[in-house]
């Protein structure tokens, strides 16, 4: 079952246009929200999973790929240890920013009456999983600069 944020109402079948894939309410707004995700309802399990694996396996990869690089320029070989953890912290940056977002609009939608008490759980999961993924994040940048 989704639910519109916008008209607050409970959407069972979607309709979907020629031209997109989006889904959309009654009223034409999409069934989407940024960084949420479709508009469906979820368990708070669910959700913190969905957002904290995915933000740990990016910022891993990205880690792992400044810190294996052989190809520095010779100006910048002295600055080769931080540079894996400057861009790691560019990156907790990023989730931690989208899970303020997250939280802020967990608590908009906790004062909204209606069917948009449903999304709560969903929201408040996500968020939570992109903050303690930026704490895990900002660990792992602080042990890259004091590593020798």
């Amino acid at each position: 079952m989704y639910v519109c944020p916008k008209c607050n109402s409970l959407v069972d079948q979607p309709q979907r246009r020629w031209w997109s894939r989006w889904r959309y309410c009654a009223n034409g707004h999409v069934l989407y929200v940024r960084c949420l995700g479709a508009s469906l309802e979820q368990s708070f399990w669910k959700s913190f999973l969905k957002g904290f694996v995915p933000s740990i396996i990016v910022f891993g990869l990205i880690v792992l790929m400044f810190g294996t690089a052989p190809d520095y320029p010779p100006n910048l070989a002295a600055h080769r240890a931080s540079a894996a953890a400057s861009m790691g912290f560019v990156v907790a940056i990023f989730y931690l920013l989208n899970g303020l977002n997250l939280a802020r609009k967990v608590h908009l939608w906790a004062g909204r009456a209606g069917p948009v008490q449903r999304l709560v759980t969903h929201a408040r999961g996500r968020a939570y999983g992109f903050l303690a993924a930026t704490a895990c994040q900002f660990s792992i940048v602080m042990a890259l600069l004091f590593a020798k």
